[in-house]
């Protein structure tokens, strides 16, 4: 008996052993990706002033990037996630206020920051969407920085992320969890600007700018899961396949599915519902204009 109690003690040290290790190594390799730099040379792009300029930007900080998700509605910042074995991780204020780093930034930390993923101190920022905003074209990109230059001034000071969890480190090597954009972007690719209407090419515009891409997929055919939630297939032969347009506009501007299902509160629809009816259409245009795939 106590030759196999032996024998199962080593076995469970082994374990134990093997788990340190593994943790360990998923310690290294991320640390060691989140301390990489980016020497970012940052281009001048215009940034307007005019009421109409600004007017446009609000709307692509609020109904396109849905910045408001972390930042919170008057954009002070929040807490994004607060759970220890996941992650702790601060969304900061982008206003002009105590604690603000609207304050301080330049339009070239705005352009870093956004279209690169980068700080000013040359590392990348943690779990920023800018894998999705560096698609935004300069003049969008330069209308939504003259919007965030005239935020109200909000007091709120919050602390940058404090921590990365083992899950969140793991989730990030094994199933591409966002975690690092800047090594997520292509650098050298092109922005044009995209005429804004009910077309298949504005619609893919602003499904890239505004994450829906990120989350499912350049394809748009869904996979995995978020926070639990399976990420639907939005390909002609997923979970939209019986829809039609109206029930898409109706879905983002109520939350409720055609059957009567609500949307899950992991979808951003109550920011996507200030999308103008143009904006929806062309998004659905360009969601049947994808290559259908039957994965769901």
């Amino acid at each position: 008996m106590k030759r196999f109690l032996k024998w199962v003690g080593y076995i469970i040290g082994g374990f134990v052993l093997l788990i340190l290790i593994a943790v360990g190594t998923v310690y290294a390799i991320t640390s060691s990706r989140m301390s990489k730099t980016y020497p970012t040379e940052v281009e001048t792009i215009p940034v307007p002033t005019d009421p109409a300029g600004i007017e446009r930007g609000r709307h692509l900080v609020s109904a396109v990037g849905k910045c408001a998700v972390c930042h919170g509605d008057d954009l002070a910042g929040k807490s994004v996630s607060d759970a220890a074995i996941f992650a702790k991780l601060n969304a900061p204020n982008l206003t002009s206020g105590k604690g603000g780093i609207g304050a301080t930034y330049t339009d070239a930390d705005w352009v870093r920051a956004l279209r690169y993923g980068v700080r000013r101190d040359g590392k990348s920022l943690l779990f920023m969407p800018s894998e999705a905003f560096t698609h935004f074209s300069d003049a969008d990109l330069g209308a939504m920085i003259a919007y965030l230059k005239t935020l109200p001034a909000a007091d709120m000071t919050i602390e940058p992320a404090r921590s990365i969890g083992p899950i969140a480190r793991a989730v990030y090597l094994l199933a591409g969890f966002p975690l690092i954009p800047a090594e997520m972007i292509d650098r050298a690719q092109a922005r044009p600007a995209v005429a804004e209407g009910v077309t298949v090419e504005y619609g893919r515009y602003l499904s890239q700018t505004g994450g829906c891409t990120s989350c499912h997929g350049a394809n748009l055919a869904g996979g995995g899961s978020i926070e639990g939630v399976k990420v639907p297939n939005l390909t002609p032969a997923g979970t939209t396949k019986s829809w039609n347009e109206a029930d898409f506009i109706k879905a983002i501007r109520t939350g409720t599915r055609p059957d009567g299902r609500v949307l899950s509160a992991v979808m951003p629809w109550p920011h996507m519902k200030d999308l103008t009816d143009d904006e929806l259409r062309a998004m659905w245009m360009y969601m049947r204009s994808v290559p259908p795939v039957t994965a769901d």
